[in-house]
């Protein structure tokens, strides 16, 4: 082969450099065919299980109270198929981002499988987005493609965006009586059977991105996180070891699938080979149907939804709660903490129930850390008695490695609050056109979450405070967490929050906003004296405020942000 090669380069080198690149493409072609050998994404995990049990029923949907949809494995994996090969067909290639803009449906359900077939990237916008928020998204994600869900079409036909990169509109015809906008494609036949069914063999890493999430955003744009496939693939373990997941697991998707901790728990409870239950939004009355007449034993909330239910307007609300969670057998809590008296009470009516505290974010592809059941209680007495009622959210998940650090990222003793950082698979690639916020971040090779904790001496994990809700009020820094779990204490609340507002002499006064469980059984008055009975003077709400609800996002998250927005001037004349 040397002494061909000399020959050709004496007489003709243009042919020795057409051998040379054909030898380069068969080598790339087998580096090629290796990488599919060894691909793994949620796809091909789903496929699998879809291979075990096609016939089983994967997937049922409910319309506001009306199934609309029920798919098997098999019919799940096929549709999935057919919508990834339109968007192959339609010009997408890898690392494209397709946008989406819906609450959840059987179309995004089947979106986030086919795009991790194709190597493009999930873009979810949250649902409750307009005008502006919507433009500054799309011009920073610039998708080639842009779903959106036929009621929010007008939303988008009155945007004007200065960036031009979405090529393809696409209408989920999920009402049904909204007219195809001219220019658009219906999605309904884009996962029809006149598209290939044949699995795309699209090579894809592991270090390849899979979804981008917009986090909630604290600044003025929300940062992108890039989860790729290899961090999907760690926090599918999570479910495995930490969150109990089997094939017998049928979990009530109320979360939107915008969100990390949704995808997550579809994902997780597909790859295990389960069924999941979604519905369009969360609501009570429709959640108790669900779980009455489906059979569900999987669910994850925050606290408001079990408040809502201890607190219904009937007659014998905790017969009524026993009787409607009587399948349950595994229940998250995630997003605030549930106060110690409601875990008491819950545990009391529901025995059967293994409830589980979580901590998570995006950045983490929704891992973190679990409080598992056996310890829920004694971990929540021990915050009372040690960490002045920081949240107990448990020990790191199976992928996960966590220390608490100073503000120079040296580790803290036991028992001391810092910052929590954590390494490990799972953890994002980084921030989307943000190297300077992912580098520091990412400091010192641990992933630095924003959130302030404690560890103890068994590993466990206490919540303390995300950096930006800790309250500085005269030179004295207050978890809002602790003030929030003290007026839960107080017998005539239903619902709490706390937040700092601008203060002229103490910078930030720490302020609550309290929902009683009847207008006429509280007062301001009544919260206050009760939190100097049990806190500290500094500790105390230097105000309180009655409301009849308190902002929520989709998913039941408490939106202190607009609090702080709506309240902001409540001190700006306050002598003290």
């Amino acid at each position: 082969e040397l002494r061909i090669g000399i020959k050709l380069k004496s007489r003709n080198s243009g042919v020795l450099n057409l051998l040379r690149s054909d030898k380069n493409k068969k080598e790339n072609l087998m580096v090629e065919n290796q990488n599919l050998m060894r691909r793994l994404t949620i796809s091909d995990w789903i496929a699998k299980s879809a291979a075990k049990t096609p016939n089983k029923v994967a997937y049922i949907y409910s319309l506001k109270g009306i199934t609309t949809h029920q798919l098997t494995y098999r019919e799940l994996v096929s549709k999935a198929n057919h919508l990834a090969n339109a968007f192959l067909k339609l010009g997408v290639s890898k690392g494209d981002r397709i946008a989406i803009l819906s609450h959840n449906c059987p179309q995004f359900a089947v979106y986030l499988l086919a795009i991790a077939k194709i190597g493009a990237w999930i873009t979810p916008l949250n649902f409750a987005l307009k005008g502006k928020e919507i433009v500054e998204i799309i011009e920073h994600a610039e998708p080639s493609v842009f779903i959106v869900e036929d009621v929010l079409i007008d939303r988008i036909l009155e945007l004007h965006f200065t960036k031009q990169t979405i090529k393809e509109h696409i209408m989920i015809n999920l009402k049904g009586d909204i007219l195809l906008p001219k220019g658009w494609i219906n999605f309904d036949e884009m996962w029809s059977e006149k598209e290939s069914i044949l699995e795309p063999t699209v090579d894809i890493a592991g270090s390849d991105v899979l979804n981008m999430i917009y986090t909630s955003g604290t600044e003025a744009m929300p940062k992108a996180v890039m989860n790729t496939h290899d961090n999907w693939n760690a926090a599918m373990i999570t479910g495995f070891v930490d969150l109990h997941m089997t094939a017998d697991t049928v979990t009530l998707i109320s979360v939107p699938m915008y969100h990390v901790a949704g995808m997550h728990l579809m994902y997780n409870t597909l790859v295990t080979g389960g069924t999941v239950i979604m519905h369009y939004e969360p609501d009570v009355n429709e959640i108790v149907d669900l779980i009455s007449n489906q059979k569900v034993n999987f669910i994850a909330y925050p606290p408001t939804v079990f408040v809502s239910l201890l607190k219904a307007p009937i007659p014998d609300a905790e017969a009524f709660v026993q009787k409607t969670l009587s399948n349950i057998r595994y229940a998250i809590v995630f997003g605030s903490p549930l106060p110690e008296a409601y875990i008491n009470k819950l545990n009391n009516l529901l025995p059967n129930i293994y409830f589980m505290n979580y901590y998570g974010q995006s950045e983490l592809t929704s891992t973190g850390t679990t409080l598992q059941f056996p310890d829920m209680l004694r971990k929540t007495k021990e915050s009372r008695t040690r960490f002045e009622n920081a949240e107990p959210v448990g020990r790191p998940q199976i992928v996960n490695e966590m220390k608490i650090v100073d503000e120079n990222d040296i580790e803290l003793q036991r028992g001391k609050t810092g910052e929590i950082v954590v390494r490990g698979p799972s953890i994002m690639a980084g921030y989307y056109k943000e190297p300077q916020k992912t580098k520091d971040c990412f400091k010192g090779g641990w992933h630095h979450t924003g959130d302030f904790g404690i560890m103890d001496e068994e590993g466990f994990i206490y919540f303390v405070d995300r950096k930006k809700d800790m309250v500085k009020s005269g030179g004295e820094n207050v978890s809002t967490v602790e003030v929030e779990g003290e007026i839960y204490n107080h017998p005539n609340v239903a619902e709490a929050t706390v937040v700092g507002l601008p203060h002229p002499v103490w910078s930030e006064a720490l302020t609550a906003f309290v929902v009683a469980k009847s207008p006429e059984t509280i007062n301001p008055d009544d919260i206050i004296n009760h939190c100097k009975e049990n806190l500290a003077g500094y500790k105390v709400p230097k105000r309180v405020f009655i409301v009849k609800e308190l902002p929520k996002n989709p998913s039941g998250k408490i939106l202190k942000k607009e609090l702080r927005i709506l309240y902001k001037d409540s001190f700006t004349e306050s002598p003290i």
